[in-house]
Formats: C-alpha cells, structure tokens, sequence
C-alpha cells in the first residue's frame, strides 16, 4: 500500500470562544474557561428502493444539521440571556440594608442614595424591619411593612431609643438584570472558536513543545438552543454556561461569484487551520502571466504567487518578499513592497524574487522588459 508523509495533526482543547453581533461585528460574550466544546454534523440519508427485492437505488441526502455544544466554566449572564432570547439591562432592583434609631414610635431610613422600589416580581413597594439586638424569627420579623418613597416605614411601631434595621429595594446602577421571558426564542449570532492543534513531531526551531498551529471553527449564524438559561446552585458543583444550538443558512444580502441556481453558497460553518509555520504549506513561487511588460515611467506590481502543497496560487503579502534586478535594466527600480518602476531607457532584464520564511528560501526569476513609447 502506498504511504505518505504528511504530519499527523490532533485537535484538542478550545482556547476560547465569541459571540459577535450578527449586525455590527460587535463582540457581545467572551470566555476562555470552556470544560468541553462540540461540533456535530447530521443529514437523514434518504433511502430510494426499487426493483426487484425493492433495494437500494439511490441515496438523497436531506435534514442537514450542524450542532454546537460548548460548555464553559465561568458564569455569564449575557449568555444566559442570549440563550433564552431575553433581555440585560442595568440598574436593577437589589436590597440594601439600613440601621436606624428610633427617635418615637415611627421609622425612616435616609433615601439620598436611593429611592425605595419594588422587588421584581411586586408592584408594591415594601421592607422588612428587624430589631438589632433581638432573636428574628420569622413569624414577626417576615412580615412586610410598606416604605414610602421618602423612606417612612408605615404600619409598623417602633421602640424609642431602639435600633433597627429596614431592608428595602432601591434601584442599584451596577445591577443587572436578566429578563427570561415565556416566549423562547434565542437569538442568533456570529460563533467562533480557537482549539489547539498538535503535531506528532517536536516544534522544530520554535522549541515549544508539538502544538503546531490553531484551528478556528467559525458558524457565521449560530441559533442559540434555548437550553442554556439556567443556574445551577449546588453546593459541589458550579454554575456553568453553555453555549449551545444549531448553524443555521444566511441568506446573502451580496451575489455570488458562482452561477450555481441553487443552494451553491449555502454555508453551516468554516474550519480554518492556521499553522504557526506558515511556510509549512508553500512549496514554490511562480509568475503569474510570464513576461512583465512595461512603458517608460510606468509602473506595475510584480505578479508572483505563493505555489501551496496542492498546487494553488496564493497571493502573498509582498513585503515577505525580496526583490533583486540581477539583469539591470538601466533607469529601472523596484521596491521592497515588489512595485516595479520603469525607467525612461528601453531594455531587458531579470528580476529574482525569494521568499526566505521557511526552512529553505525559494526563488522565482521574472523576465523584465521596458518600452519606450511610438
């Protein structure tokens, strides 16, 4: 049997994970504490049988379906949020504590840092007075008192002389809300994850160990699952979030390059390995049109490509380059960003290009020529 020695990669580990904003761009959740990370694909392979003994005459894929599943350690309430498809806003309800004497037989707490609100959930505005000093059982101490907004506890007969304190709710600026509504529907955004990638050799000249490179998992409209809104409280186990759902197809606001009538450009997701030698891939350089043709005083960028393993041209990032006229042509110069220009002489010459960032530099030499106008 026929062998080859292509490097064996392994995936393993998910170094972090965003949602953006399907919209702006913008990123909406962060997180580089995943325990686990899942991509699944599935297609119901449909079954044509016919003739005799009614076998199998054809298969006709349909009910495709990309999968995420990722779990992350740290707790987010955007993604809990998003999840679900509920809302997150700040300056919530949350309750706060005040001690205060009783000059008489009547109570009030000092509002100039917030007014008293409504717990969510209630539309009446009340707290709860406990005695300091004294034993709070809930029989007398969890009965609700209703608060004014200028903090005047009412139906409630206070000591002089004794302590108390009034829990109530103000509204807190740095609090957040996460609103989870009857109605499910998650939202839908733009999902990417980097997970390392391993070689069965050592690093090479990096010295680093054999991760090798990064695989980036991108699902351009990733439908949230509406099943990771929950918190989890157990007393071992933390709360996690998940970042969980289905691809789903975008369409185009842009037409296609291909003339395909349908279903050509539907896309659930991209798979993008970027190795850390990226001149691991390139095999050669080439010119592109053979002979560069010029007028006095014109200019032109050299038309060299990257050759990759598979024979693809690749344009490179020209300033990677080197340029050398090895055959001079009088007038005529080129810049390290591979821009050539002509000078006013007629002539013929050669251009070497080397790309040198790779174990061993490859070449490529360009045929010049300069006309001169009539």
């Amino acid at each position: 049997m026929i062998s080859f020695t292509d490097p064996r990669l392994y995936v393993k580990g998910t170094c972090s994970a965003i949602l953006m904003d399907k919209s702006t761009g913008d990123i909406k959740y962060f997180s580089d504490k995943f325990q686990t990370g899942n991509l699944a694909t599935s297609v119901t392979a449909g079954e044509i049988r016919a003739g005799l003994g009614n076998g199998i005459a054809a298969i006709i894929p349909s009910d495709s379906a990309l999968n995420v599943e990722f779990t992350a350690a740290d707790f987010n309430l955007f993604a809990k949020m998003a999840q679900v498809g509920g809302t997150l806003n700040y300056n919530a309800p949350a309750m706060t504590c005040q001690v205060v004497e009783a000059e008489g037989t009547s109570l009030k707490v000092d509002v100039t840092e917030g007014i008293p609100v409504a717990q969510l959930g209630f539309s009446e505005v009340r707290c709860y007075v406990q005695e300091v000093g004294a034993a709070s059982p809930i029989g007398v101490y969890g009965t609700a008192y209703p608060i004014s907004a200028g903090g005047e506890v009412m139906e409630f007969t206070a000591t002089a002389g004794k302590k108390y304190k009034v829990w109530f709710c103000v509204n807190k600026a740095s609090a957040q809300v996460g609103t989870v509504p009857s109605f499910i529907d998650p939202a839908v955004y733009h999902f990417t994850a980097q997970m390392a990638v391993y070689t069965n050799k050592t690093g090479g000249d990096r010295n680093s160990g054999t991760r090798t490179g990064w695989l980036y998992v991108i699902v351009p409209s990733l439908k949230l699952g509406g099943t990771g809104g929950g918190v989890v409280g157990d007393q071992s186990n933390n709360d996690t979030t998940s970042i969980s759902g289905q691809a789903i197809i975008s369409d185009s606001d842009v037409i296609s390059e291909t003339c395909e009538d349908c279903g050509g450009g539907n896309v659930y997701a991209y798979y993008v390995y970027v190795p850390d030698d990226a001149a691991e891939a390139i095999t050669g350089l080439a010119i592109v049109g053979g002979v560069i043709s010029l007028t006095a005083g014109a200019t032109a960028q050299v038309p060299v490509k990257f050759v990759m393993q598979n024979g693809e041209l690749v344009t490179p990032n020209y300033s990677d380059l080197t340029y050398e006229m090895t055959t001079a042509i009088a007038g005529t110069t080129v810049s390290n960003a591979g821009v050539i220009t002509a000078g006013t002489t007629a002539g013929d010459g050669e251009l070497k290009i080397t790309y040198s960032g790779g174990k061993e530099p490859v070449t490529v030499v360009a045929n010049v020529s300069v006309t001169t106008a009539g």
